[in-house]
């Protein structure tokens, strides 16, 4: 199976389903790892996302499959948390677009840190207040999700 095919991915979360992973559980799980996914600091979700699985015993594999497929949020969402972050904390603007954002995180992190540490201290207060919502959110959707779909294949199971 192709690595992060939709056959794969689902393959994956009816395996979990089947050894016994509540879908309270699994839904806990997919829900963090979105959440943990937009962070808007580079290089550290693929660590939090770990951490946290080792913490509360969630599934390491599917909390950063998820976390993987929805690193691209992160890209995109740095600007605005720390942009909104920044209003709304009333500091000084953030002074780099997203190209020269990209370019300091590739050829100078530890200029970036130091210049924009605030700013993207800012952008982590936002992330904290966006997240907590959207992560009752997730938990709740994927909960139903994963209940219906347990529940169909049981029914599939006992007709067989």
């Amino acid at each position: 199976m192709k690595k992060f095919s939709w056959k794969y991915i689902t393959s994956l979360l009816s395996q979990a389903l089947k050894q016994g992973i509540t879908p309270r559980k699994l839904a806990v799980t997919c829900a963090l790892g979105a959440v943990i996914s937009i962070f808007p600091l580079f290089g550290t979700t693929t660590l939090l996302c770990f951490g946290l699985a080792i913490a509360f015993r969630l599934n390491i594999a599917i909390i950063q499959l998820v976390n993987y497929l929805l690193a691209p949020l992160q890209i995109i969402l740095i600007l605005p948390f720390i942009k909104i972050g920044s209003s709304l904390l009333g500091l000084d603007p953030f002074p780099y677009s997203s190209d020269q954002l990209a370019d300091l995180v590739r050829t100078d992190f530890w200029l970036l840190v130091r210049e924009a540490g605030v700013a993207l201290m800012a952008g982590v207060a936002m992330w904290i207040v966006f997240s907590i919502p959207l992560f009752f959110f997730l938990f709740y959707l994927c909960f139903w999700i994963f209940s219906q779909w347990k529940g169909t294949r049981q029914r599939e199971l006992k007709s067989q």
